[in-house]
């Protein structure tokens, strides 16, 4: 409880604090939500705001979008369906979205990961566990999007963060993708959300990831940004 506080203090404190904000001559809104990923961690050395070389800036300037990014590094999906459910900020700023964009999910897989020092400790009932509260997670934060905004939802799947592990980690991630995968394709059916690949995008392309490190690189987000923006274009 005391986590999910402080997290709350932080979303209040951003609006406060620093622009999360690119405005364009458009007036049509781009909102990207979800964890280190969207927010473009370790771009910069500083990481005290999201930069314009993170993915959602690079989609709104292809599309000449304002864009508004309220990523949180180290977001779990728990804590995002709780700040979309809750917190007035999310809630305010997603209801005037002409696109939001979601990446959400790598931290409850790499938290399970941390804890065991690698996918070597990791038991099955573990990974079924946090899978199936991430996939549950997953669908209750589209249901509140697609309540909360007529934009349209562009829902990320997830890219392998550790592609040095090769099959002990690629096999498993596979499996949790589909899964995911299948979930946002049947939401696509009754609401506006779409599924953007990043995990093929990303499979078999370790330099779209910082060496040493589980985030992307610029031209990583450059490759999520443009999955992204094709999408976008089929709609």
């Amino acid at each position: 409880m005391k986590k999910v506080c402080v997290l709350l203090c932080f979303l209040f404190s951003i609006s406060l604090f620093y622009p999360s904000s690119l405005r364009a001559e458009s007036s049509q809104q781009l909102v990207a939500i979800g964890d280190s990923i969207p927010y473009g961690y370790n771009l910069t050395t500083e990481n005290i705001s999201p930069p314009g070389d993170a993915f959602p800036y690079l989609i709104g300037k292809q599309e000449n979008l304002e864009v508004t990014n309220l990523s949180i590094p180290g977001l779990t999906s728990k804590e995002m369906l709780f700040a979309i459910r809750e917190n007035e900020l999310f809630r305010e700023t997603i209801k005037e979205a002409d696109y939001v964009v979601l990446y959400i999910g790598g931290n409850d897989l790499l938290n399970l990961l941390k804890k065991h020092k690698g996918i070597q400790g990791v038991k099955m009932d573990e990974i079924a566990y946090v899978v199936r509260n991430l996939l549950y997670n997953v669908y209750s934060i589209a249901v509140e999007l697609d309540q909360l905004t007529e934009g349209e939802i562009l829902v990320y799947n997830l890219y392998n963060p550790y592609p040095a592990e090769g099959e002990d980690l690629e096999q498993p991630l596979e499996l949790i993708n589909n899964q995911y995968s299948s979930l946002i394709e049947l939401l696509s059916h009754f609401t506006s959300i779409k599924l953007v690949d990043a995990y093929h995008a990303f499979k078999g392309h370790p330099e779209y990831i910082i060496p040493g490190d589980v985030h992307p690189s610029r031209e990583g987000q450059r490759v999520l940004a443009e999955i992204g923006w094709k999408q976008m274009q089929k709609e």
